[in-house]
């Protein structure tokens, strides 16, 4: 079991915290809050939020499936979704690994958020790299549940190529019924339509977006 509770989170969002590994420089481990686990899912009403087998970790298995699905389909192919490297038993709790997206001197890559803020909007190569981020979630039929500019960071990882614009959660299939693993030209849909929303919120002041948030 890994020890976590003694370090300060790198990030924290609505559900989750991101630590970085205590024995891999490379990696990063995803966590549950427990203050959110018990409002999301133990709260009087919340009943329906108990029913799956995974419950609190859904999201997490959502994640891995569809990374394992990305790797059936294109096992070498440098994918936009950050690369999930498997779970670790922790003093918070079940934790996801996932390697860690850099920047050019090998520091945590920033998110869309923080690059709209410093920059003060959009720029030529900001744009450049959204609609190579749309050309390749479309390429690889990747699942995208939740696309807005926290989860979304601009750099490099192990699987090499130029820096890009990763993805590094709110992907994999939500529905009970599965209609976007079933239907690719149901899910590109899909994929073209949060695109639109995000580029849409893009467009806005960046004071008006608020702080950033995390995917669940």
């Amino acid at each position: 079991m890994l020890t976590l509770a003694h370090q300060p989170p790198l990030a924290i969002g609505n559900l989750r915290a991101i630590h970085q590994h205590p024995l891999e420089p490379q990696l990063l481990i995803k966590t549950l809050r427990p203050e959110a686990v018990a409002r999301r899912y133990d709260a009087p009403g919340r009943w329906f939020k108990r029913l799956p087998r995974a419950r609190q970790y859904t999201g997490f298995v959502r994640e891995l499936k569809e990374y394992m699905a990305l790797l059936a389909r294109a096992p070498h192919g440098i994918a936009p979704i950050a690369r999930m490297v498997g779970i670790v038993e922790t003093d918070l709790g079940v934790g996801l690994v996932s390697e860690k997206v850099v920047d050019a001197h090998g520091a945590l890559a920033p998110s869309l958020h923080a690059l709209y803020r410093q920059n003060g909007g959009a720029s030529a190569w900001t744009d450049a790299a959204l609609d190579a981020l749309l050309e390749q979630l479309l390429r690889f039929n990747v699942i995208v549940g939740d696309l807005h500019a926290s989860n979304l960071v601009y750099g490099s990882d192990s699987r090499g190529g130029a820096p890009r614009l990763i993805l590094i959660d709110g992907f994999g299939e939500k529905n009970l019924l599965p209609l976007k693993s079933l239907s690719r030209a149901l899910n590109q849909r899909n994929t073209r339509r949060v695109y639109r929303r995000l580029r849409e919120i893009l467009t806005r002041p960046v004071a008006s977006w608020g702080p950033p948030v995390r995917a669940d």
